[in-house]
């Protein structure tokens, strides 16, 4: 079975510390989408290397420490690359122990959630929400993870995004409102309401926007995205287009909703909201247009429903959804 794959740990270590070929990347994004169990495994590899250091570091420690921490854990060669996970871990704890020991004291004030100004909010397999010091409302879908400054010092309002949230953001002209996501891309705002999903690379990073125009920026290039239209980036080019999908926030409300949906597109949202559904073969062809939406129901419910509109079968088992005639 597809959930049997392991990731190699010295894999995920070249992984973070940022020595791992497009290919190897691409391979740990598709098993991180295959389980849940797969992503939290990957959340907690991610804690444990990160520490909170690397990633809270002001820019310019960032540019100089980082690079030399990266070019002592490198794997220069094929032998090296498979050397023990105990060997790979050892190298880093050396390294963090010798960081720590010179500046753990105001680093840890500084950077560390938990501890000085800094704080963070994560997900397990829950949805929760949040008030910020600002009173903008942020919701987290599961294993997601904020992280922001205590009291956004000197009207500083600047979050760094790890997952799926739907903020809400209180009004403020004189002080902008930024997410930052690991793919490198900033959302900016002065107060209105968006979707952004993030963490899992940049080719599946999507912003919906609600309400209001949200600033949009990915290196160089900057978009204003209107609400009712989303961003997203295919090969480093940011489009903007009308939204694909009106059930981006049913992880948040419950709620499904089909306009004259075909099959594919309410299956495609039926395998995004249950987890329930890991994998659809649909084995049959159809044209009809289906209205119809559940409201927090059983997934049981809904393809009793499914099977009556489209006059097919609906059998699921073992995570897998097949539709046939």
């Amino acid at each position: 079975m597809e959930d049997s794959v392991i990731i190699p740990t010295e894999m995920l270590v070249r992984y973070f510390s940022g020595d791992i070929s497009p290919d190897e990347k691409k391979r740990i994004e598709a098993w991180r989408r295959r389980s849940k169990k797969n992503e939290r495994t990957f959340h907690e590899f991610k804690t444990i290397w990160e520490a909170e250091y690397h990633s809270l570091l002001p820019q310019d420690a960032v540019e100089s420490d980082w690079e030399k921490i990266r070019d002592r854990i490198r794997f220069a060669s094929p032998k090296t690359r498979f050397a023990s996970v105990a060997d790979a871990f050892l190298k880093i704890a050396a390294i963090f122990i010798l960081m720590f020991a010179v500046s753990a004291a105001l680093y840890t004030y500084w950077n560390v959630p938990g501890f000085g100004r800094w704080a963070s909010f994560q997900t397990g397999d829950y949805v929760d929400s949040l008030q910020l010091p600002d009173n903008s409302v942020v919701f987290l879908n599961n294993y997601s993870s904020l992280k922001y400054l205590k009291n956004f010092d000197n009207g500083k309002r600047s979050v760094s995004l790890d997952g799926e949230g739907f903020f809400d953001v209180e009004s403020d002209t004189k002080n902008p409102f930024k997410v930052k996501t690991p793919e490198g891309v900033i959302v900016e705002v002065f107060g209105t309401s968006f979707h952004l999903e993030s963490g899992k690379g940049i080719d599946n990073l999507e912003l919906n926007v609600t309400e209001g125009t949200v600033s949009f920026g990915y290196r160089n290039h900057r978009e204003y995205v209107e609400a009712g239209h989303s961003a997203t980036i295919q090969d480093d080019v940011v489009s903007v287009m009308a939204f694909s999908d009106e059930n981006f926030l049913s992880w948040k409300t419950g709620k499904l909703e089909f306009n004259q949906s075909s099959l594919q597109a309410i299956v495609k949202a039926l395998k995004e909201h249950y987890d329930e559904i890991r994998e659809v073969h649909i084995n049959t062809y159809s044209d009809v247009k289906v209205t119809t939406s559940f409201t927090n129901q059983p997934i049981s419910e809904v393809l009793e429903e499914l099977e009556m509109h489209f006059d097919k079968k609906f059998r699921l088992n073992e995570g897998v959804l097949t539709i046939s005639d």
